[in-house]
């Protein structure tokens, strides 16, 4: 900031308390103060009186002319008070509740659970001494077992061919195929 800057602000910063310190010293009257000889005040006086109470009772309002207000039935009760839960339904056969129940339940049989599409690839495999290793990939992340192990606890592998390898769904106990040339086959 420079000193012109500052020097403006000081002068404005003290016209402002100025303005502060004078309206609290200054008292508020709501007619200006006339010097008239007292002569003409007291009669000035009464006419002032007789003035004010006019314009007071015409600024006054009969509130008997109003009248009622009058509101739309449409609108509602405004302050009753509201209860969110649904109402219930009362059914008078209990051998008909039982029969819609079960009705419900058939309508409402959810879908036979099924195992996620095998997100694996195939990288290859090894043998040596007798075991066959699988390499396989899955989001970037490299992966080796052999037949008879678990993958993440999730899949076991069970065999492997020139073409697929099988594998089992561990949770649903689901078999899975996944073709070597890395494409997700059918499951069965």
């Amino acid at each position: 900031m420079d000193a012109a800057e500052k020097k403006r602000k000081m002068i404005i910063g003290g016209i402002l308390v100025a303005t502060l310190v004078a309206a609290a010293l200054v008292e508020v009257d709501d007619e200006p103060e006339l010097h008239v000889p007292e002569t003409l005040q007291s009669g000035r006086a009464t006419q002032d009186r007789a003035k004010r109470t006019e314009s007071n009772a015409a600024a006054q309002l009969d509130v008997s002319k109003l009248g009622q207000r009058k509101f739309s039935p449409l609108a509602g009760e405004l302050f009753m008070s509201t209860n969110w839960t649904p109402k219930r339904v009362v059914i008078d056969d209990p051998e008909e509740q039982a029969a819609k129940i079960a009705q419900a339940a058939k309508t409402m049989v959810p879908p036979a659970p099924t195992a996620p599409p095998l997100q694996f690839k195939y990288a290859g495999k090894a043998i040596a001494d007798n075991e066959t290793w699988v390499f396989l990939s899955q989001s970037g992340e490299n992966l080796i077992t052999k037949i008879g192990g678990k993958i993440n606890d999730t899949y076991r592998l069970d065999s492997i061919n020139d073409t697929a390898i099988t594998m089992t769904y561990l949770p649903l106990n689901i078999k899975q195929t996944l073709t070597i040339n890395n494409q997700i086959a059918g499951t069965f």
